[in-house]
């Protein structure tokens, strides 16, 4: 969002210094960038609708896998290649889980697409599609959902990752809550029951 801003900076720019266009255009093409390698989630689909609105977009090189992005499509590994030809140093690093930044935002990406298209999948299915191991597609679903970004659950018996509808996922969890209100309210007019038997046995 910064590099989104600064790429809205009025002509005169920073220190009444003028800045072309292909300034504000890199700072635009940064703001792309920076959406696509984050994690997967509410948050990064609120910025990539942000871009993809914005028309300055449709001229740059990246703006394709933008909209793929955007669109919740499956990468290919030829697009993701493609892609990270464009990438500096620093965002190919590998972090500590043996990742890097993008393999990273492409597995969270493709995990958060195959939510879309799939009720249910098996973890070795999802590794293949995530061109990942089965045990990385496994604790990349469980990150997932455990952080709220995608609605499912993981059956390790099975082998088994089930998706549904975050709507569906909100719907349970009112219920649930209404459930727990309700024992709740049983519970406190047992105690208050019990506190006027005493009252009087005490009278």
């Amino acid at each position: 969002m910064r590099y989104y801003e600064l790429s809205q900076s009025e002509p005169e720019g920073l220190n009444g210094a003028a800045k072309s266009d292909a300034r504000l255009a890199e700072a635009l093409s940064c703001a792309i960038t920076c959406a696509i390698l984050a994690s997967a989630g509410p948050q990064r689909g609120r910025v990539l609708a942000t871009l993809v609105k914005d028309e300055r977009c449709s001229k740059l090189p990246n703006f394709k896998m933008l909209q793929k992005v955007y669109l919740e499509r499956i990468l290919r590994a030829e697009e993701v290649n493609a892609f990270g030809a464009s990438l500096k140093p620093h965002q190919l690093c590998v972090g500590d889980d043996g990742l890097t930044v993008l393999s990273r935002a492409v597995s969270e990406h493709n995990l958060l697409s195959a939510s879309k298209l799939y009720n249910n999948i098996s973890i070795a299915e999802l590794g293949a599609l995530l061109g990942v191991g089965s045990d990385r597609a496994e604790r990349t679903a469980a990150k997932m959902i455990s952080e709220g970004r995608v609605a499912g659950s993981v059956d390790q018996v099975d082998g088994l990752v089930t998706f549904r509808d975050a709507e569906d996922g909100g719907a349970v969890v009112e219920q649930w809550d209404a459930q727990i209100m309700n024992v709740c309210l049983q519970v406190n007019a047992v105690v208050e029951l019990m506190e006027k038997k005493n009252v009087t046995v005490a009278m």
